[in-house]
């Protein structure tokens, strides 16, 4: 069974403007809690800093809400809401709208940055297949290369009808990912030395081949600013 469920909105700042985009979403971050009334939050603006290579299609920023499944019909009405909050700081054509269960693979500790990324599975592969792969199988490589920095690491599997509603709500086109993932860790150094085992890194990397639809890859080291 999921721990909780989690919404994630993934964007673009308007004209490319990270900076202004940060000060937006600190301005509209109490709206924001306030609509999403006791789901916590989570809302992280792009680490541009020239040593993080994350790959993937470009992301400036994220909305993030967690909830109990009981809370599901409740979300339509959260991301309706949002889009006055989000609509002139985030490029339109860029906002994509996920949803599913998620699970905790690794006992949660609190961090400050965190590491956001969407995908789908390979072609070819069943959901199913793709998905007993990403829980018991890539997890155990992940976890120990990564290290003890690593604070959390979340999967969210994705849930199209539940994504398609919201993003109806919201006004946008729908996206089709399999996966959401967040590995939390403390700051942008901490990540790098999660990640500096080379011999490790390659280890995940050839797990990820036949499983991970590489050009489906939206990802992007973000720094939580509410």
């Amino acid at each position: 069974m999921p721990d909780y469920w989690r919404l994630a909105l993934m964007f673009d700042a308007r004209g490319g403007d990270i900076p202004a985009l940060e000060e937006g979403l600190k301005r509209v971050g109490d709206p924001i809690r306030a609509a999403a009334q006791a789901m916590p939050l989570r809302i992280g603006v792009a680490d541009l800093h020239p040593d993080l290579v994350t790959g993937g299609r470009r992301v400036d920023g994220a909305v993030e809400a967690t909830f109990a499944e009981t809370q599901l019909t409740e979300v339509p009405a959260f991301v309706a809401g949002l889009r006055p909050l989000l609509e002139k700081l985030a490029e339109p054509s860029s906002l994509e709208i996920m949803i599913g269960p998620m699970f905790s693979m690794v006992p949660v500790r609190q961090g400050g940055t965190v590491l956001s990324l969407a995908f789908r599975r390979f072609p070819g592969t069943t959901s199913q297949k793709f998905r007993e792969w990403w829980f018991n199988q890539h997890s155990k490589i992940a976890i120990p290369v990564l290290g003890e920095g690593l604070l959390a690491y979340d999967q969210v599997h994705v849930d199209q009808t539940a994504s398609d509603e919201a993003a109806a709500a919201f006004g946008v086109s729908p996206v089709e990912y399999d996966a959401y993932d967040n590995l939390t860790w403390a700051d942008r150094f901490a990540f790098l030395h999660s990640c500096s085992d080379a011999e490790g890194m390659a280890t995940i990397a050839r797990d990820e081949v036949g499983r991970i639809d590489d050009p489906s890859r939206r990802a992007a080291l973000m720094y939580e600013v509410f």
